[in-house]
């Protein structure tokens, strides 16, 4: 069975054949991608992200804005978490997740606790930060910082009741509130928690 590393290695490849193709592949008939644009972060980064963030067998994460579900796929795959969700607007995007996931443990990535969904992040949040239980322990986030105020609120609502959020290439230093627990400045990786990773 191929590793997550290789399926999304070449996954990258491929991305980056694309975007020689067609240098702006985020732009989406009649979709607003304006909040978070399809940019792969790297699978090595990735990897790196969920360590920085101790994602372990006792979370439920959720990547909002999933691109091609490496995140949610590293997770479970990589680092035994519980259950992982992907939101992503793109329907093409979210197939392929399903395929790329399928690859990773060799059938049906549903069985892993792996999801992805069509679906508009902000709903997502907002309806995630109303729940009376805590719906996810780690939420990641590779979201403009331009658009801060329309999720802000709900992301500080999930910090303040214990959910780790690791946000990529942009940190979150507008949204006054959120605790910075580590950061690599570098790889622009950023977790924040009310508690101390441990």
């Amino acid at each position: 069975m191929p590793s997550f590393l290789e399926i999304y290695q070449t996954a990258d490849d491929q991305a980056h054949d694309a975007a020689a193709e067609d240098p702006f592949p985020a732009y989406l008939e009649g979709v607003d991608t304006s909040l978070a644009p399809f940019c792969p972060t790297s699978a090595t980064r990735v990897l790196k992200a969920l360590a920085m963030g101790k994602v372990g067998a006792h979370d439920r994460l959720v990547d909002l804005g999933s691109g091609d579900g490496r995140f949610v796929t590293a997770a479970v795959s990589e680092y035994g978490c519980a259950t992982a969700l992907g939101v992503e607007t793109d329907d093409d995007l979210v197939l392929l997740s399903r395929q790329l996931a399928d690859q990773v443990f060799g059938g049906d990535h549903l069985g892993h606790g792996v999801q992805f969904e069509q679906g508009d992040l902000l709903t997502t949040l907002k309806k995630a930060s109303g729940m009376t239980h805590l719906p996810w322990t780690v939420v990641i986030l590779f979201l403009l910082p331009d658009h801060s105020d329309r999720f802000a609120e709900d992301i500080l609502a999930l910090h303040d009741r214990g959910a780790k959020i690791i946000s990529l290439v942009f940190n979150l230093n507008e949204i006054k509130g959120l605790s910075l627990q580590l950061a690599d400045e570098q790889d622009g990786i950023y977790v924040y928690s009310r508690n101390p990773l441990s």
